[in-house]
């Protein structure tokens, strides 16, 4: 959602620039023909612009937010065709206009789909412009059509490459490089899209670690024990929904989030979890649920240790006495 709103709040902004700097430019050949036309044209450009920059504020729709950016295209579209043809034509200054707004397209389209729609609408208008306008000079349509088509071509490619890069280094900045789960980073960026004051009801997460993990890398090495981290990610990601995340906080502390999961839900997978990794491995699960237990991430994680550590407190009380071992977490009866 941040990612959206900066790009609307930047399309808007350029918006206003733009279109402010073609009323300067009409200011300062107030003596040419057709200024007045021009002057309210390009002032509703600006005051489309300055509707985007207060709509990014408000918008939290990817849809509505699509729209948003859409309209303030077709106004810059009527204020271009417009402003060029008052202007004299697609041989005089305001025709400049297209040429920054195709770039801008390229740049800062995200789908490839929607970018080539939009760069046909903004040549499409050039053309139309250039047809119904004053007689041009021999071969200046066919030349500044084939530079924006180049130019386009050009700003696309470097605007997907960047992107894609801007992708691995969120990735990297994200995950774990041993598990693939997410890092304390990545684990807080997701969680802020869950928790907050006005928590509903429904997240939950899970805290885990595994029992004894130092004597695996003490005994069998870290080797193994970098196989086991691993494998226990695979078992809790095959255990829990494709919608539920699993992160690595630690050595061998793992937290899951359920997105959409009440207590009763939350209880019933950390059973599952424990009995998934179990088959592999001695390990702890406790859980929380939101807003029952916290509003935050840092307050469920708290809750759910606790409960963590209860079990395991459990479990060494019956490895000294004997006793059979303690219930599944769904069964503990934690408050």
């Amino acid at each position: 959602m941040n990612e959206r709103r900066r790009r609307m709040r930047l399309s808007a902004a350029l918006h206003v620039v733009s279109h402010g700097v073609a009323v300067l430019y009409c200011l300062l050949t107030l003596d040419q023909p057709n200024r007045g036309g021009m002057l309210v044209v390009y002032a509703g450009g600006m005051a489309a612009g300055a509707a985007g920059l207060w709509a990014a504020r408000r918008v939290t729709s990817k849809a509505v937010g699509y729209r948003v950016s859409f309209v303030i295209l077709l106004v810059t579209m009527v204020a271009l065709a417009l402003g060029t043809y008052w202007d004299g034509g697609v041989d005089a200054p305001a025709a400049l206009g297209f040429l920054t707004t195709t770039v801008f397209v390229a740049t800062q389209t995200p789908r490839l789909r929607l970018m080539v729609a939009l760069e046909v609408l903004i040549l499409g208008t050039y053309v139309g412009v250039a047809m119904v306008g004053p007689p041009m000079r021999p071969g200046h349509l066919f030349i500044n059509v084939a530079g924006m088509v180049v130019l386009i071509s050009v700003c696309s490619t470097q605007a997907g490459k960047l992107a894609r890069q801007r992708s691995q280094l969120r990735a990297l900045a994200t995950l774990d490089p041993l598990t693939g789960a997410l890092n304390r980073r990545g684990l807080a960026e997701f969680a802020a899209t869950l928790f907050g004051p006005r928590c509903r009801p429904g997240p939950s997460l899970l805290c885990l670690d595994l029992d004894d993990f130092k004597q695996v890398n003490d005994r069998l090495g870290h080797a193994v024990g970098d196989q086991l981290l691993q494998s226990t990610v695979a078992a809790v990601r095959r255990t829990v929904r494709p919608d539920d995340v699993v992160a690595r906080i630690g050595g061998d502390e793992f937290v899951v989030v359920l997105a959409d999961a009440d207590a009763a839900t939350a209880q019933a997978v950390a059973a599952r979890v424990d009995a998934a990794v179990g088959q592999q491995t001695s390990t702890s699960v406790g859980w929380a649920t939101a807003p029952y237990d916290g509003t935050t991430l840092e307050a469920l994680m708290q809750a759910a240790d606790q409960r963590l550590y209860r079990v395991k407190q459990e479990r060494r009380r019956s490895a000294g006495t004997g006793l059979p071992p303690p219930r599944r977490p769904d069964t503990l009866g934690v408050p």
